[in-house]
């Protein structure tokens, strides 16, 4: 089965509860995980080491958020830890300070070069774009026919501004006549979907266009949870 996950926000425990909820094979199933592993939570590391050796051996994909940009720019300098505690970056500025300076390069490394989409195709939507905060309208790329170029107009936004790419929730705001362009269909994470559906609950927001899954893990507290969607049966399960 092949499974997405998004804004896990340094939660191990609920990530782990929700590897044994699917039944989680690493032999059989594959998992991307759509960014923002870090922040809101004290354990973004500890859950990034958890998820090594899938990602070594090909279980799970990491797709980079805005939060593992904001690791890469406290590293290496463009960031400054006021700026990112106030983005929820605490626990993982303290956790990165307890690396010496070769993990705190090698973490660097591996963060920048994390894609910032990947390819699948549905039994429901067809050919999808898999990523974090969807598309940045200022960046658009348009085919011959005039449909939007989703995987095109993604590399175009994080080539010219990867920042202010990876913090847009412009997919949510563009025309109806934009979403209907879309040459693909596109599933996000970035913006907690109880600020899309409007009885405001945390549960995944569907469209006919894309689809976001950030349940707002991150703030639990408000009532937010943890959403892996199953692509092959479109299912949701929540944690």
């Amino acid at each position: 089965m092949l499974y997405l996950i998004s804004d896990i926000h340094g939660d191990v425990m609920s990530f782990r509860k929700m590897l044994k909820k699917i039944s989680f094979d690493p032999a059989v199933d594959h998992m991307i995980v759509m960014g923002d592993i870090f922040d809101w939570n004290d354990e973004g590391i500890s859950l990034l080491e958890f998820m090594s050796d899938y990602l070594v051996d090909g279980s799970m994909q990491l797709i980079k958020g805005n939060h593992e940009l904001f690791a890469q720019m406290y590293i290496e300098g463009s960031m400054s830890e006021r700026q990112w505690i106030i983005f929820g970056g605490g626990g993982t500025v303290r956790a990165i300070k307890r690396l010496n300076v070769d993990g705190q390069m090698k973490l660097h490394g591996y963060l920048a070069h994390l894609p910032h989409y990947t390819e699948i195709k549905s039994p429901k939507y067809g050919d999808c774009v898999v990523t974090h905060s969807g598309i940045h309208c200022g960046s658009y790329i348009r085919n011959a026919d005039r449909t939007i170029n989703i995987t095109e107009s993604i590399m175009n936004a994080a080539r010219r501004d990867e920042y202010r790419f990876l913090i847009s929730p412009d997919i949510h705001n563009v025309p109806f006549s934009d979403k209907k362009a879309f040459d693909r269909y596109v599933f996000c994470g970035h913006v907690t979907t109880n600020r899309l559906n409007e009885d405001h609950s945390y549960n995944v927001y569907k469209t006919p266009y894309y689809m976001d899954l950030d349940c707002g893990n991150g703030e639990r507290y408000r009532g937010g949870k943890l959403a892996c969607y199953c692509v092959e049966e479109d299912r949701v399960v929540y944690i």
